[in-house]
């Protein structure tokens, strides 16, 4: 049956250390204001904890946190989990196959390459209208699971390590959250990703990851602040990119409806847009290929091409908007581009071609030149 502990605070029935002397499967801690010291960290098996403060700080564990192997659960609310030493703020072992839940909750890492919450075994990991700063939420290679990240945010800005990292396999979805810094899969990631209605400052996707992306920013102004590589497969509507989209290998993506900055595609990528803008230069090489409907494409006088195509790329176009703003068009090699256009600024398009033939575009006027 479970028990309600109270500690600390007016109402008080036990000491913190009696408390965890007689920890019980279904206690439930409710722990009044202050500070809880665990420096020697302590391990969970189906426990809730709940701080009673009106904000998370207002009850601040000292120290670091474990789930047992054999737990169904470990829930914690309105806490603030505070780790200075070299250890994960929460961690989820190999034989993990349970929950871990947490409401209101504010984690502060340690600031090194520890990751603030590891995960790895079978594991739904739930945020809610948590905060996660100074280390990453990282799903490991034996990780097999499922985060649900709501009203969270996760505050992790370094050049060498990313703020979500999802190894394994699993489904992670982030609705109406916020990642400073990256969000990163790696080569053996087998995993969806859904993002909404978020912010990240950069996603970068490697292995077998599927992402689906409805009405989320990323910030970075970086030539990847989007890097797309592998087998992935995304599907991008409403969203916009401010800095550079990369996309390589055998990797196949959709854009709807979105922004973009500036774009290159190489290798066998396969692109398909509609609705959509890129506001300073788009570069396809290689074998890549894309299908536009309703895009415009846009210069500056950042660069010398507003649109490039190389190798044997191939673009076929329809109903395209053309912007240079100065900008010429290139297509090289063996490259192809066969598209209608229903508006241009009226200037006079200039395109860089090596074989006329391998250039079609109705509604505008243009000429040919060599570089």
């Amino acid at each position: 049956m479970a028990r309600i502990i109270r500690v600390g605070g007016s109402s008080s029935e036990t000491s913190w250390h009696e408390a965890l002397k007689d920890l019980r499967a279904d206690d439930v801690l409710m722990l009044g204001p202050g500070f809880y010291y665990l420096p020697q960290g302590l391990t969970l098996t189906d426990i809730t904890i709940k701080g009673t403060g009106s904000v998370p700080e207002d009850t601040t564990i000292e120290g670091y946190i474990s789930v047992s192997d054999d737990s169904r659960y470990v829930t914690l609310e309105n806490l603030c989990i505070n780790t200075s030493t070299d250890n994960n703020s929460l961690f989820v072992p190999v034989e993990s196959d349970g929950y871990l839940t947490l409401r209101n909750c504010f984690i502060k890492g340690n600031g090194t390459d520890t990751a603030a919450i590891a995960v790895n075994g079978k594991v739904t990991v739930e945020l809610y209208s948590t905060k996660v700063i100074n280390g990453s939420v990282s799903m490991y290679e034996n990780a097999n699971f499922r985060l649900e990240m709501n009203d969270s945010e996760i505050d992790y800005k370094s050049d060498k390590y990313c703020a979500l990292a999802l190894e394994g396999q699993g489904t992670a979805i982030i609705n109406n959250s916020n990642i400073h810094g990256s969000i990163n899969t790696f080569a053996k990631t087998n995993a969806e990703l859904d993002i909404n209605n978020s912010e990240a400052d950069y996603i970068l996707l490697h292995g077998q990851t599927w992402m689906n992306m409805l009405n989320s920013t990323v910030r970075a102004k970086d030539d990847s602040c989007l890097y797309l590589s592998d087998d992935c497969w995304s599907n991008i509507m409403n969203s916009k990119f401010n800095g550079g989209v990369y996309i390589d290998k055998k990797t196949r993506t959709i854009i709807q409806n979105s922004t973009i900055n500036r774009m290159v595609v190489i290798n066998e990528a396969k692109v398909t847009m509609s609705n959509s803008t890129v506001t300073a230069h788009s570069d396809f090489q290689d074998q890549s290929s894309c299908e536009a409907t309703r895009v415009s494409f846009m210069g500056n006088m950042d660069y010398e091409y507003f649109l490039a195509l190389s190798g044997n790329a191939h673009l076929r176009g329809h109903d395209l908007l053309l912007h240079p703003n100065g900008a010429d068009l290139a297509i090289q090699d063996e490259a192809k581009l066969h598209t209608n256009v229903i508006a241009d600024k009226g200037e006079k398009l200039s395109v860089e071609c090596d074989k006329r033939p391998n250039v079609y575009i109705l509604g505008v006027q243009w000429t040919a030149k060599r570089k």
